[in-house]
């Protein structure tokens, strides 16, 4: 009989762990007493350092098949996106009772979705091409210098991610396996070092403004010089993949909470942006009492306790199921329209239009006689 491969759950659970990150990076960013260079900044430029570059790898790791990528990138990645657009324009709209409707704009963290779909319906052509993972490193190392890389359709996130996807692509079980060989007083080395730079990044270079990690605008419009933005880059890609690498070696490859989050991760990414709309207008205490002190206990236990809060309830079953039903439910109906009305109405038209033509050439062969 042959051996049954048992499955490695570290890739879930530092999915689960980004995932769990990213509400504690919204959050800390909109709890009310944010600066560059206090605890604050030092979460969340280490969090903006890696977590969506682990996610990209981890993307790109499960798209070894190009054609499959391919077939279910509408329904995976486009749809919900489509969706969210106008979702989160009656979010904004019942919250602030106005909101504009941007079509060439992701809202909110939705350009994951769109860069995802993009990489992965152009994948099948774009990894026959010689050298392209050089060209997107490249790209990305310049692309703070280019100026029409910005916000519009995301396109300065999706060419800045690229290469991670790219890494996680190339990246085979045997890389990981030799990635996985960290001693223990090794990890703590690399994650002091690691947390040692963030510390650095928040106090020492506050001229880098917390804005500039999300890789979304050209160095220039935030006031950083072309050559720093391009060092700067250089810096992240190093620190993106220490941290995935570290990451690798300490969190367990067995099924855990984690892991389940990580299996999870939609309704969570989705709906604590929800939560985040809130905090915007009302502020993170709800106007439920006083916001505590600036780097109080107090003050990260709100925060760090309210994004736990978001991972645990949207991530659960209820929610899970509540989300599938909705968007699945809702791309049903669409296909079902696009095949039986959509499709069926070209296709009167074609026969209209063919059956005219016919008619014509009937019409000229009777005139020749």
């Amino acid at each position: 009989m042959g051996e049954i491969k048992q499955r490695d759950y570290v890739f879930d659970t530092l999915r689960g762990l980004c995932m769990w990150s990213i509400p504690i990076s919204h959050f800390t960013r909109m709890a009310g007493h944010f600066s560059h260079d206090s605890l604050s900044g030092i979460v969340y430029i280490t969090i903006n350092v890696f977590v969506m570059q682990a996610f990209m790898f981890l993307s790109g790791y499960f798209s070894k098949k190009p054609e499959k990528s391919r077939t279910i990138a509408f329904k995976t990645f486009l749809w919900p996106y489509i969706l969210s657009i106008f979702f989160f324009y009656g979010i904004r709209t019942l919250l602030w009772g106005h909101a504009t409707l941007y079509l060439d704009r992701p809202p909110f963290a939705m350009w994951f979705m769109l860069a995802l779909f993009l990489y992965k319906v152009f994948q099948k052509n774009y990894v026959k091409i010689p050298h392209f993972f050089a060209i997107t490193f490249v790209l990305y190392l310049f692309a703070g210098c280019i100026p029409f890389l910005t916000e519009f359709l995301s396109l300065g996130r999706i060419v800045s991610y690229f290469p991670f996807f790219f890494l996680g692509y190339y990246c085979t079980p045997e890389h990981i396996s030799k990635i996985k060989c960290l001693k223990r007083w090794q990890c703590w080395l690399l994650g002091i070092v690691l947390t040692g730079i963030s510390v650095y990044l928040a106090f020492g270079l506050k001229e880098i403004p917390v804005e500039w990690y999300l890789l979304r605008r050209p160095g220039a419009e935030i006031g950083v010089m072309w050559y720093t933005d391009v060092l700067m880059r250089l810096l992240l890609v190093v620190l993106g993949c220490a941290w995935i690498v570290l990451m690798f070696n300490v969190l367990p490859g067995k099924d855990n909470y984690l892991a389940y989050v990580g299996r999870n991760t939609m309704p969570v990414y989705i709906f604590h942006l929800v939560v985040r709309q809130w905090i915007k207008k009302h502020g993170i205490t709800m106007g439920l009492f006083m916001l505590p002190e600036a780097d109080s206990v107090l003050y990260y236990v709100l925060i760090f306790g309210l994004a736990s809060l978001c991972v645990v309830v949207f991530s659960s079953k209820p929610v899970s199921r509540f989300y599938d039903f909705v968007v699945d439910g809702l791309y049903s109906v669409f296909m079902w329209m696009m095949n039986h009305i959509v499709l069926g109405f070209f296709c009167a038209v074609e026969k209209t239009l063919v059956g005219c033509g016919l008619g014509i050439v009937r019409l000229l062969e009777r005139q020749k006689q």
